[in-house]
């Protein structure tokens, strides 16, 4: 009987504060986000890029919140089959065309930070590369 009124505490908690395990996170709002490009065989290929991005609830929803941020052609790809759990989101890439490019994006979330991988291939050159984005929360957005 104690744990029947222990797990209807647990659900009234959760309800009263509005968690469950399929909001998404991190918490919308302004972060600062550091970008780093790695190829095979290459070490610093580029320096790190750091800028600051307002990350909101549709972002968060579409995947747009963690997207590829370098300047390489495939930010004007599709995003596809995008997960987002508590504390993972995934999705893959896919470019139009005969040789077309792609890309597998996984990342780890908590309620104020995420840090994940994209790789990708650069289609018909052959080339693989990595985009790895560490982002931390620095409060809501102006």
């Amino acid at each position: 009987m104690r744990t029947l009124f222990a797990a209807a505490g647990l659900v009234t908690a959760l309800t009263a504060t509005g968690s469950s395990a399929a909001d998404p996170s991190p918490t919308p709002g302004l972060y600062q986000v550091e970008v780093r490009i790695s190829l095979p065989n290459v070490q610093d290929a580029a320096d790190p890029l750091v800028l600051n991005r307002c990350v909101s609830p549709a972002d968060l929803t579409s995947g747009r919140a963690f997207f590829v941020l370098s300047d390489n052609p495939l930010k004007n790809c599709a995003l596809l089959d995008y997960q987002l759990t508590a504390d993972t989101a995934t999705y893959r890439v896919a470019c139009p065309g005969p040789n077309m490019g792609g890309a597998v994006a996984v990342f780890e979330l908590t309620g104020t930070a995420y840090r994940g991988t994209i790789k990708m291939n650069m289609g018909g050159k052959n080339m693989t590369m990595s985009e790895t984005q560490v982002g931390r929360r620095l409060g809501d957005c102006p």
